[in-house]
């Protein structure tokens, strides 16, 4: 038989039976709409992580100090004396609350000096106005959730050269005032798994000083000078400090983060390659059924010369149509689904930037190297560690999927390659049946 006939035997065949292909089809589609939509969420997620950590760079090491240690000047001398050692970055970094339209919500100030806030930022990305100068002048750098603390606001709640307000309660002291002076909006940079910009206040370290009343830091971002040395130059911090800060590499980090989500791919993979299973059981009972259904048929066939490969490759010609339409259908639900489900799950509770800055936890102190903090802006802000209300339309993902011309030819091959597969057996079924005895059946 030529390849056109059995197409057209092969389509003629399915398109009289649309219900039941139709239905057999879907089967398809749900199998590889899950795996397209989990695939594509899962890569970019890693990308959007990848994309976060590449931007601080892979020669940072973080130090966050504990209840049993805080860094020092001297600290910061002793770092630098180090082999490859670039540059060590001191750091100051407190919660703040922000009341703006009579919604609180929760910030991280961070004091850092101007010249080397680009290394704590990866890039610095300005919506409008400018940096702060290195001096002890009340001003600050606003990140954009903070200025825009809604979703739909099209003009920043702190304008430029302005008063910022701040009130910083201090255990057994009481509180104090202090304004700053906004000089610049940062741009919107996304989730973060380390410093998350889009939420926090940047001032300059010695204005941080007079705020905190303390000449010690928190954190330490030390600059490895490549990234070979750094599981070196970790492990002679580790061997120095002990268990008295937290350490943690962005290259380590970067590792932890892959691993955990190839681990992620396989388990979404396995629960979507069930659904993939129960579409091919279906097949295989669907075409069992029409094999049995159209034995007269079959006879016929053979009567007037069909040999038995035209029988087998007549009925695989149908599977291969019903993995084709399930496989295009399928990629294009699943890639729809992709961009649907992240906002979907970040309407609840505004997920993303705007949520939590998703910074990990120190393996000492249970401090953060990244304030877990809630999206807001306004003028009044007091230093407390508790969260407050937020509104749930401050952000929606944080992350765009990935769909790459890989995941399409790959789900479209899975969905031929499962229908094939499970109509094996029901055209070699058909392909062995008798044609006098097919003939007489009905």
């Amino acid at each position: 038989m030529k390849l056109k006939d059995i197409l057209t035997l092969g389509i003629k065949g399915v398109s009289e039976r649309k219900f039941r292909t139709a239905l057999t089809v879907l089967s398809v589609v749900i199998g590889i709409a899950a795996i397209v939509a989990l695939t594509s969420l899962v890569s970019g997620i890693s990308a959007s992580i990848s994309k976060s950590l590449e931007s601080i760079g892979p020669t940072a090491i973080f130090l966050t100090s504990s209840s049993s240690h805080i860094f020092t000047n001297a600290d910061i001398a002793e770092i630098e004396s180090l082999p490859n050692v670039s540059v060590a970055i001191p750091i100051i970094r407190f919660p703040a609350n922000i009341t703006t339209g009579g919604v609180q919500q929760t910030v991280t100030v961070y004091g850092i000096s101007n010249s080397v806030l680009s290394n704590a930022l990866g890039s610095i990305n300005l919506y409008s106005g400018t940096t702060y100068n290195d001096s002890s002048l009340p001003t600050a750098l606003i990140g954009y959730d903070v200025a825009f603390p809604t979703s739909t606001q099209s003009t920043p709640s702190v304008t430029i050269n302005q008063p910022v307000y701040l009130t910083e309660h201090i255990p057994g002291e009481g509180t104090k005032s202090i304004t700053l002076i906004s000089t610049g909006i940062l741009n919107q940079y996304g989730s973060s798994l380390l410093v998350s910009p889009d939420t926090s206040i940047f001032i300059p370290l010695q204005n941080a000083i007079s705020i905190t009343g303390k000449y010690s830091y928190n954190i330490i971002l030390v600059e490895a000078k490549n990234t070979s040395s750094v599981p070196a130059l970790s492990s002679l911090l580790k061997n120095i400090y002990g268990n008295g800060v937290g350490i943690l590499s962005v290259e380590a980090l970067a590792s932890t983060v892959s691993s955990i989500i190839g681990s992620i791919s396989v388990l979404l993979g396995s629960i979507a390659g069930i659904s993939l299973i129960v579409a091919g059981i279906s097949i295989l009972s669907i075409m069992m059924v029409s094999v049995t259904e159209r034995t007269r048929e079959i006879g016929i066939l053979k009567a007037i010369g069909f040999k038995k490969k035209d029988v087998l490759i007549l009925f695989l010609s149908e599977a291969l149509i019903i993995g084709l339409l399930g496989g295009i259908v399928g990629v294009g639900i699943g890639a729809g689904a992709s961009y649907i489900l992240p906002s979907l799950l970040s309407g609840g509770g505004g997920t993303g930037a705007g949520a939590t800055s998703g910074a990990p936890q120190a393996a000492s102190g249970g401090s953060a190297f990244a304030g877990r903090s809630s999206a807001g802006g306004g003028v009044a802000i007091a230093n407390s560690p508790s969260r407050s209300s937020s509104s749930s339309s401050i952000s929606s993902s944080s992350f765009t999927p990935v769909i790459t011309p890989g995941i399409v030819i790959i789900a479209i091959f899975i969905a031929v390659i499962v229908s094939l597969l499970s109509s094996l057996y029901p055209a070699w079924k058909a392909a062995s049946v008798d044609p006098v005895k097919a003939i007489r059946s009905e």
